[in-house]
């Protein structure tokens, strides 16, 4: 069996990431019984709650309001005395690898280098190891600098075998941004999409609607551009008490993320939330510290709204009605993805009573089930195709006795 090595983001805050990352692990050993499967993140975290930068809320505003080339030369010292010290651990990892996966996740994006200089000495280590190398589920903004470029262009000196990519317009920002060379980008489903037959969950939900509470500054820095229109946490607050106006039961969770744990605490103390939390029509989840935390707290809702990709996903992978709240177009393109696109609600269009409009109009629809198992048996059939693009070819199923 071989022994597979995954580049993600396993223990990221936003444990949306770490999801993405407990599937991939899943569906390969479920592919291959018996591999091995490290994984390996990209930021240098060795557990859950590693904090790698902090005061980080602080970090991303000044980087924000400094011009690029500055905020790039800044990352570029900070990230690179960092990376020095993971890539020993790194190299270990690595030695002896018959396959390394890069993905998934919106990790082919250039805010001020972060995922390019990540991205650039992984692929290093691998070319070293001559370890084959296959991207899955990769998001791809585009937004490459000429210097993340370059520095994602080292991953055509690996011996790259695929690069599946999430969306139609990620597989046109790589061909337009990568320039010559690798092999050409396919489309591969999410891995999250399996979440039902990695995480124990209920079949149903309990009748409430969990609200995914998300700083919206986070969301502009990360945006391509940075031009997401994103409203303030006041938006969630009002979109909470308009559900609960309309007969709905709400749950206020977020994703784990240091700024978004912040943003739900003061959404708590708003008055009229606190009073309706006091009168039940409104909870709150603790802040999830691992991704079951988060599958979990997302299988017991009835349906999701979100702006959070990873919230949606997992909404619909334990079939839950989801409203996607745009800010970036990953989330249209999940949403078009999967037949949903009237509950996908444009950024420029997010009022509340639209939310809700969206929201009972999902609750009326449901989750097709024939469409939802096409795209699980999609995203497995993905999964087992890395090994497939690296020679391995699939196992034959074992003989009736």
């Amino acid at each position: 069996m071989p022994k597979v090595v995954i580049f993600g983001l396993p223990y990221s805050p936003n444990v949306g990431d770490g999801v993405i990352a407990d599937c991939l692990s899943a569906g390969l050993r479920s592919a291959r019984p018996g591999a091995e499967v490290t994984c390996i993140d990209l930021s240098g975290r060795t557990a859950f709650g590693t904090i790698m930068v902090r005061n980080r809320t602080l970090a991303l505003a000044v980087l924000k309001a400094l011009p690029r080339p500055l905020a790039q030369s800044l990352v570029s010292y900070k990230l690179g005395r960092m990376l020095n010290r993971f890539e020993p651990a790194w190299k270990q990892a690595v030695e002896g690898a018959g396959l390394a996966v890069i993905g998934g996740g919106q990790i082919l994006s250039d805010a001020d280098l972060n995922f390019c200089l990540k991205i650039a000495r992984a692929a290093r280590v691998l070319q070293a190891e001559g370890c084959p190398v296959v991207v899955h589920a990769a998001g791809v903004a585009r937004n490459w600098s000429p210097r993340g470029r370059a520095l994602f262009r080292r991953l055509l000196d690996c011996d790259l075998r695929a690069v599946g990519l999430r969306d139609s317009p990620s597989i046109a920002a790589w061909q337009d941004q990568i320039g010559p060379g690798g092999p050409q980008p396919h489309l591969t489903r999410d891995p999250a999409l399996i979440a039902a037959e990695v995480y124990d969950v209920p079949a149903s939900g309990n009748g409430r609607t969990g609200l995914c509470v998300t700083d919206p500054r986070i969301l502009t820095y990360h945006a391509e551009g940075r031009q997401a229109a994103v409203s303030g946490s006041g938006t969630f607050s009002e979109i909470a008490l308009t559900l609960v106006a309309r007969g709905h039961g709400v749950t206020l969770f977020c994703n784990g993320a240091a700024e978004d744990r912040t943003a739900l605490r003061a959404i708590r103390q708003h008055p009229d939330i606190a009073a309706a939390m006091a009168g039940g029509q409104i909870t709150a989840e603790p802040p999830p510290a691992t991704p079951a935390d988060l599958a979990a707290i997302i299988g017991r809702q009835s349906a999701v709204v979100a702006h959070r990709l990873h919230a949606c996903i997992l909404g619909y992978a334990f079939r839950r009605p989801i409203v996607g709240l745009g800010w970036d177009r990953k989330l249209e393109s999940f949403f078009q993805s999967v037949g949903l696109e009237e509950m996908f609600l444009p950024a420029a269009e997010l009022t509340p009573q639209r939310v809700a409009g969206r929201l009972e109009a999902a609750q009326a629809a449901g989750i097709d089930p024939a469409r939802h198992a096409e795209v699980l048996a999609e995203t497995r059939a993905a999964i087992s195709g890395i090994f497939e693009s690296c020679g391995q070819p699939p196992r034959p199923a074992a003989a009736a006795t």
